[in-house]
């Protein structure tokens, strides 16, 4: 038995996947875990990247600190 993991970005097309998946002979489609529905830290990175929400770069440390305004 294999185990395959499947991320859809798109939620409208999630109840599509499924049925196509539950019709294939010997596929079974397990609910999520609730631990996986949380955001790493990572993620949570790369979403604030992707939404442009970050700042520099910086060349020195005064630099940062001057933007935060400390």
């Amino acid at each position: 038995m294999s185990t395959l993991t499947i991320q859809v970005e798109n939620p409208a097309i999630l109840s599509s996947i499924r049925k196509v998946l539950n019709a294939l002979d010997g596929v079974t489609v397990l609910p999520q875990r609730k631990s996986r529905a949380k955001k790493r830290g990572i993620d949570e990175a790369m979403e604030d990247v992707r939404k442009g929400r970050m700042s520099g770069p910086f060349s020195t440390p005064d630099e940062v600190f001057e933007h935060l305004g400390i």
